[in-house]
């Protein structure tokens, strides 16, 4: 079992207080305004237990993509979906509901569970229950500092990972897909700063930069790293200082550096045998997957220094694209390389982000 490990952290101030439930929705709070978390449920309040199948969604944030949500839906089996996050309102609950419907396949339930205390939320017993009792999971978007604050180190985790283990389908978006790597950029230092790609290729170590590993397990995230939002917020510099701090640190090797960088509008589905295809929102713009491996370590990768770090593999995935996590190798998508020296990329493509699909 992989070992939960934190290499920097600031102490974050817990957020208190209710949430107001919508009124055509059920809201069944844990028992009193102090609770730590509130719970809205459409559809039975009564538990239905059924056969799922896993799957895990990699979600790049924005729109979400109605086709990741019916993949989930297929493997639920008309089960109970639970949707976690720590800000927000209850919306996925008639999206989700709906959409199983209108697919003839409805849920048992949907339910949100909106953490209103980080620290305590994560040992709640009622809340423990709503995860076991669940057969598929979603995180939300949001910060995934109040992610890893509520889960490290919790039962919460424990029993998360538990029913991933036992095949139910999991994912998020944004925040929620930043928390399903081996390594997680955990923003606890940058608080609400957002890293600049050019300012972190040319310091590696820049304080605001800070990691924690080895969160959630699931069949095949092991040395992967995530990020999202990706070409529409020009993170492939600071995606790429990532994989080097992983190398850097000690957490990889120099060719076993990986990473799923996802764009806007967009998901990456992946199945139990690694197995894997892109699914994308009509309508949206510049939609793709990053599948990223390393060859070698950094050269330079140093405090105070530009990285230099050479011959980093790329594929991009786009819609109905495939890929295998598991002999890491792909159809439908584009291949090319990566290089960075003193803190500029430079592409076989001429374009950080490759080609348009071929």
């Amino acid at each position: 079992m992989k070992k939960t490990k934190r290499k920097k952290s600031i102490q974050k101030q817990v957020i208190t207080g209710a949430v107001l439930a919508a009124s055509l929705l059920l809201p069944i709070s844990a028992s009193a305004a102090s609770a730590p978390y509130t719970l809205y449920k459409v559809g039975s309040t009564a538990d239905k237990a059924t056969s799922t199948s896993f799957g895990q969604v990699y979600m790049g944030g924005s729109t979400d993509v109605d086709e990741a949500f019916k993949w989930m839906i297929q493997k639920a089996n008309g089960g109970d979906f639970l949707v976690i996050r720590a800000t927000g309102t209850d919306a996925y609950n008639s999206y989700i509901y709906d959409l199983a419907k209108s697919m003839g396949k409805p849920l048992n339930s949907v339910s949100t569970i909106v953490v209103n205390d980080l620290i305590r939320a994560g040992s709640d017993s009622s809340l423990i229950d709503e995860i076991n009792k669940a057969e598929g999971i979603f995180f939300a978007g949001g910060n995934q500092a109040d992610y890893i604050d509520f889960l490290e180190g919790s039962p919460a985790l424990t029993a998360l990972n538990n029913r991933i283990n036992q095949g139910i389908p999991f994912g998020g978006t944004s925040a929620g897909t930043m928390i399903q790597g081996d390594h997680i950029y955990d923003s606890i230092s940058a608080g609400s700063t957002t890293l600049d790609s050019k300012t972190e290729l040319n310091n590696p170590y820049r304080s605001l930069i800070s990691f924690t590993d080895y969160l959630i397990q699931t069949p095949h995230n092991n040395n992967i790293q995530t990020d999202t939002h990706f070409e529409q917020r020009d993170r492939m510099g600071r995606f790429l200082t990532f994989l080097a701090r992983n190398i850097q640190d000690g957490e990889e090797t120099g060719t076993s550096a990986k990473g799923i960088a996802v764009n806007e509008q967009s998901a990456l589905l992946v199945e139990k045998d690694g197995s894997a295809k892109v699914v994308t929102q009509p309508g949206s713009i510049n939609a793709a997957v990053y599948l990223t491996k390393t060859n070698m370590a950094p050269t330079t990768c140093v405090s105070g220094q530009p990285l230099t770090f050479n011959n980093i593999s790329i594929y991009k995935l786009f819609n109905g694209s495939t890929f295998n996590l598991s002999t890491w190798t792909g159809s439908g998508g584009l291949a090319y390389t990566l290089n960075v020296n003193g803190g500029v990329i430079t592409s076989s493509t001429g374009k950080v982000y490759g080609e348009n699909q071929p």
